[in-house]
């Protein structure tokens, strides 16, 4: 069993370890916990990026690229995420295991180096990134940006989730938007990277069998030279505020797209919120789920139709691609599966058939490094860090008492309609 060790080595900052033998690689990443504010999303995402092209030492990506290629091939990766109402940004490096060193290079260490030089000592001149560096980045992000609007799928889930915590910093996007960051200058980077030191919550992840602690000293000894004054980082449970939202967009579509958002009252920080993850996949999580054989098998009406618990704000989304015409019905077959989970129409098959998939994806999490790091970098803001095995046994004992009464509090806040032009 993957157990996560966990060493404070500075204010509101931590390295974890979980050491596996298993593999002949490892993986090693720095993640910044930052509140997620709409002025200065764009500015935190670009931030993220820029920092992987080049730093001090290695001031163009291809002089870093080479150096990364001298070890063994080991590869810079960097992406961001939202946690609730935080933005996370993450810089991480895979490579070749201490062990597999033909000259006993310490690889581990060699990248914990890099990274320390890639986040405490950046290509700056006269307190603010190069041009360079910061027009790649900034075409990159509105790439990004641009592609994220551009598949609907993703599109019309951002939409939901953005109508639903309209008041709530939950919907603002991971990125930001177009504008913001069209607006974002080199020398904001500059006052974004200095923010981002002196506030953010850190939390540095090591997976393999290497010289961790080695890894753990050059951290300790780069943040100890660094002024401190972290933020307080929350995320609150989502409510309902009122009457159903409505929402229907139009666009020139060769599919409609429908999400539905509804309150579950019930977040990670709940202890019931193993239950809710079982209810979410009954709901629309597995082959056997309500939605995929009901609304999509036996009425046809969908051509994907699946829920998601989204487990640090605390609310279930449907989301279904549709034929226009379709979408009215769609939406009451989605709703008339909803009231029998509420309503306690399950079945003791749905039950053991969601458990049955949920327990055999929590055991493929650990066949990688990347599933192990994203599994623990997922849940350490949680009160209770689990490994996959525990959580699998946790879902395994929950009882169909405890899900009947659970499902009562789902209740539907926002549909969304993302329709074809006429």
């Amino acid at each position: 069993m993957e157990i996560l060790k966990r060493e404070q080595i500075g204010n509101n900052m931590f390295f974890n370890t979980v050491n596996d033998s298993r593999f002949k690689t490892m993986k090693m990443s720095v993640s910044a916990y930052l509140p997620l504010k709409k002025e200065t999303a764009s500015q935190n995402a670009l931030l993220c990026d820029i920092l992987t092209r080049s730093c001090k030492e290695y001031n163009t990506l291809a002089i870093l690229e080479k150096k990364l290629l001298s070890l063994y091939g080991a590869s810079l990766s960097s992406y961001v995420k939202k946690e609730g109402d935080l933005q996370v940004l993450t810089i991480a490096v895979s490579g070749l295991d201490d062990r597999y060193a033909f000259d006993d290079t310490k690889i581990s260490s060699e990248l914990a180096e890099i990274l320390c030089k890639i986040i405490f000592e950046p290509n700056v001149l006269n307190d603010e990134f190069t041009q360079r560096d910061f027009k790649q980045s900034l075409r990159q992000l509105l790439d990004t940006i641009d592609s994220d609007f551009n598949e609907k799928r993703v599109y019309a889930v951002s939409r939901c989730v953005e109508i639903m915590n309209a008041n709530s910093p939950a919907g603002i996007k991971r990125y930001g938007d177009k504008e913001s960051a069209e607006k974002v200058t080199a020398k904001d980077l500059y006052s974004a990277w200095q923010n981002l030191l002196k506030t953010a919550r850190f939390e540095i992840m090591y997976v393999g069998e290497g010289d961790s602690p080695s890894a753990l000293n050059i951290f300790k000894n780069k943040f100890e030279s660094i002024e401190r004054n972290p933020e307080k980082l929350c995320t609150e449970t989502f409510k309902s505020v009122g009457n159903v939202k409505e929402v229907i967009e139009e666009m020139e579509l060769s599919q409609s797209k429908l999400v539905m958002g509804f309150e579950t009252g019930v977040s990670a920080d709940d202890d019931n919120y193993y239950a809710m993850m079982l209810l979410s996949a009954i709901l629309g999580g597995t082959p056997s789920a309500k939605l995929f054989t009901n609304v999509r098998e036996k009425q046809s009406l969908c051509y994907y139709c699946i829920s998601r618990y989204y487990r640090r704000k605390g609310y279930i989304i449907v989301e279904s691609g549709v034929e226009g015409e379709n979408l009215e019905k769609a939406k009451n077959a989605i709703l008339n599966e909803v009231n029998e989970l509420t309503s306690g129409n399950i079945t003791d098959f749905e039950i053991e058939s969601a458990k049955l998939a949920m327990i055999n994806g929590y055991k493929s999490i650990t066949d990688t490094v990347t599933g192990i790091e994203t599994w623990y970098l997922t849940r350490i803001l949680d009160n209770k860090v689990d490994t996959p095995e525990e959580t699998a046994k946790k879902i395994n004992v929950i009882t169909k008492d405890q899900l009947l009464e659970l499902a009562k509090n789902i209740k539907l806040d926002t549909v969304y309609m993302l329709k074809n032009k006429d």
